[in-house]
């Protein structure tokens, strides 16, 4: 069930609407509710509407992960393009790539798994951007980084 489909369900509900209506903000972000991921790009603000972002909703920061792991967020960016990169303990660079998400039709969600080799346990960074193709004119990129613990 999407959270449109839940927010639809509770418009003109009179009685416990308030229950499902408290749980929006951490739907928005996707949280999952009854199993099922919700809308990484819950909008009901218009906040997304004419930013450009990159926002990386999991995994969450401080989060134990294995290569293979499973990366989501919303963004909005140039020519729809989010760029990532995973750096291990000593600035190297394990894993690099790029994914889809929203552009100038608005936010949208993206999603992609990283592989990676390691020998040992280590805290490192996943970087979740938009590159700046304005050479430093307006605002800065969007950008989201995670520190994660890395397992082999």
């Amino acid at each position: 069930m999407t959270y449109q489909t839940i927010r639809a369900m509770l418009v003109g509900a009179g009685m416990g609407a308030g229950a499902f209506l408290a749980a929006g903000p951490a739907l928005a972000m996707g949280d999952f509710f009854e199993g099922e991921e919700t809308e990484n790009c819950a909008n009901e603000d218009d906040a997304f509407d004419e930013a450009a972002f990159v926002i990386a909703t999991a995994p969450k920061a401080g989060e134990r992960v294995e290569s293979g792991f499973e990366v989501m967020g919303c963004s909005r960016s140039f020519e729809s393009n989010v760029q990532w990169k995973l750096v291990g303990r000593d600035g190297s660079v394990l894993a690099s790539g790029n994914t889809q998400g929203g552009g100038v039709d608005g936010p949208g969600s993206f999603s992609f798994t990283i592989p990676y080799n390691l020998t040992v346990q280590q805290i490192g960074h996943l970087e979740v951007f938009d590159e700046d193709p304005s050479d430093g004119e307006g605002f800065p990129p969007g950008r989201t980084v995670l520190p994660l613990v890395l397992k082999p």
